[in-house]
């Protein structure tokens, strides 16, 4: 039987890894905060013992012109662990300021291999409905490219209500883009919820928010459990994978919901993938 699968970690080069830290130690998160080094093996070895087989490893652009050069060295980092018993899946990331951002993930995906892409709205400045990414989501609609985006703009990582409205926006207008809320859009997942029920395409992740899980309405959430991913933002996260793993096991009692969550949503959207 198939292991878990996490849609939500950050192998990220060194450098960049040690960048966000010191961003968060900056924002008043110290080290002893998260439970992870910014260690890729250690990550790995503990998700495998968690009984996670197979994760999805995002990068983000912080400004026009990287993303490329960050895209090649996360596949780079992907292709680093095959063989460990925990699958990485290369992901890319794109921003709307760059010469040819659709260019950009589509020579990610169809030469570099990646598999999911992320857009963090936050750390880019700009909103997933940025006119300049019209042509990305025709891309993604086209080739079926799961698409994480994390929309709050907040330092720390929290996301409102009012922000979730360019990504219900962007499904609107791309109803084929397998589009995934970051974090449930927390601390807005009732309203990221309710845009599941109005978006077939549109899914999301319970990835914790460092220190916090996602706040969830447990009966809304159950509703769209075939729409919902697991995922824990490690290495930047207060939870180890068994605790975050245990939060929605207890959230979800119901086998096939749970199969879902932990693993069958995220096969599928991987399956689909016409690239």
């Amino acid at each position: 039987m198939p292991g878990h699968v996490d849609s939500h970690v950050h192998l990220l080069p060194e450098r960049l890894g040690a960048a966000i830290r010191r961003f968060f130690a900056e924002a008043g998160m110290p080290e002893r905060t998260y439970a992870y080094p910014l260690d890729h093996g250690v990550v790995l070895d503990d998700m495998a013992v968690a009984g996670v087989d197979e994760v999805w490893t995002l990068p983000y652009a912080r400004r026009p012109g990287t993303a490329a050069g960050l895209n090649a060295a996360t596949a780079t980092i992907a292709a680093g662990w095959a063989g460990h018993p925990v699958t990485v899946r290369p992901g890319a990331t794109v921003h709307p300021g760059d010469d040819d951002p659709a260019g950009v993930v589509r020579a990610a995906v169809e030469e570099g291999g990646a598999r999911v892409l992320k857009l963090h709205c936050s750390v880019g400045d700009y909103a997933p409905d940025d006119r300049r990414l019209d042509a990305v989501w025709a891309y993604v609609s086209e080739v079926r490219l799961p698409v994480v985006v994390h929309a709050g703009h907040a330092p720390s990582g929290h996301t409102g209500a009012d922000e979730l409205a360019p990504v219900g926006e962007v499904a609107r207008r791309w109803p084929d883009a397998p589009v995934i809320i970051a974090h449930c859009g927390h601390r807005a997942a009732s309203t990221a919820l309710a845009m599941l029920a109005d978006h077939p395409a549109l899914h999301a992740d319970l990835t914790p928010v460092v220190t916090e899980l996602v706040a969830l309405p447990v009966a809304a959430a159950r509703a769209v459990a075939d729409r919902l991913l697991f995922g824990s933002d490690a290495p930047n996260t207060g939870f180890r994978v068994a605790a975050a793993l245990a939060a929605v096991t207890a959230t979800f009692p119901d086998p096939s919901e749970r199969d879902a969550v932990l693993g069958g949503t995220a096969r599928r959207l991987q399956a689909q993938l016409r690239a």
